[in-house]
């Protein structure tokens, strides 16, 4: 079984289909013959030694036309210790009481189901076979034909995504200005997603807010100097205890300026 296990599934299922049918074949050669002849024979033949004479059985010969001859060997009118010859009689009684005496119908009948069941059963199975082979042919060619998605991004999303920044400059400017520092740092970071989803990048499942700011200043070619700086405000707004000045507001106004002058509008 273990050497069955390491052949490929397309190999088991063909070796298994053509065993399969072999078996149906035996199985509807037997129904064709007829119980009759599966169940009839010659018989075990009787003993030719009794248990208190000991001789030597005379050689029979089986002649072409299926009738069987007993071979008288040149030393057997000698007395060299041979056994009687069988009667002929005996045997022809023996014969036509089988002949006489068939199986019963009731036993005709069982094999004849039995038979036809594994005819049926052989030939389900050589169907379910087919079909997995089938099956198993198919998902092999799709995965064959399978190809894994590569993400890209389009041509012109780099131009839409610079676009976008430099035309909602007055509101993120205005974010930036208004209210408390803190708020407002944290707020005109965030405010990059707003632009990313109108330029028609949307954010991925698996990415954070800061993430999804970083890609789409990524993507429109930003100064990476003023983002990074940018970015390093907007986490310290966000995350830490300690107080936000106006000397903060005033840097990120400087590092959103350099952004932009590093974007210009490609429209």
């Amino acid at each position: 079984m273990r050497a069955l296990g390491d052949w490929p599934p397309a190999v088991r299922a063909v070796t298994a289909v053509a065993a399969t049918c072999l078996f149906v074949v035996l199985v509807a050669w037997a129904t064709l013959l007829g119980p009759d002849q599966v169940f009839t024979g010659p018989g075990p033949r009787p003993a030719t030694i009794s248990a208190t004479e000991s001789c030597t059985p005379l050689p029979v010969r089986t002649n072409a036309d299926g009738t069987v001859e007993v071979v008288y060997p040149d030393d057997y009118a000698l007395g060299s210790g041979y056994c009687d010859p069988p009667s002929v009689g005996d045997r022809e009684e023996a014969e036509d009481l089988v002949v006489q005496n068939p199986p019963p119908f009731w036993l005709k009948v069982l094999v004849w189901l039995a038979l036809g069941a594994l005819l049926v059963g052989g030939a389900a199975l050589v169907l379910w076979l087919l079909v997995a082979v089938v099956r198993q042919l198919r998902a092999g060619r799709g995965r064959r034909e399978h190809r894994p998605e590569v993400e890209f991004s389009i041509l012109d999303e780099p131009d839409r995504v610079a676009e976008q920044v430099v035309r909602d400059a007055d509101e993120q400017d205005a974010l930036l200005r208004g209210g408390d520092a803190r708020n407002a740092i944290v707020e005109t970071w965030h405010r990059f997603e707003v632009q990313g989803e109108r330029a028609g990048v949307p954010r991925r499942g698996s990415e954070t807010s800061s993430e999804y700011a970083l890609r789409i200043l990524d993507l429109a070619d930003a100064d990476s100097g003023p983002v990074s700086r940018l970015a390093e405000l907007y986490r310290e707004a966000r995350f830490s205890d300690h107080e936000i000045t106006e000397h903060h507001r005033t840097e990120a106004l400087a590092a959103l300026a350099a952004i932009r002058r590093s974007l210009g509008v490609r429209s």
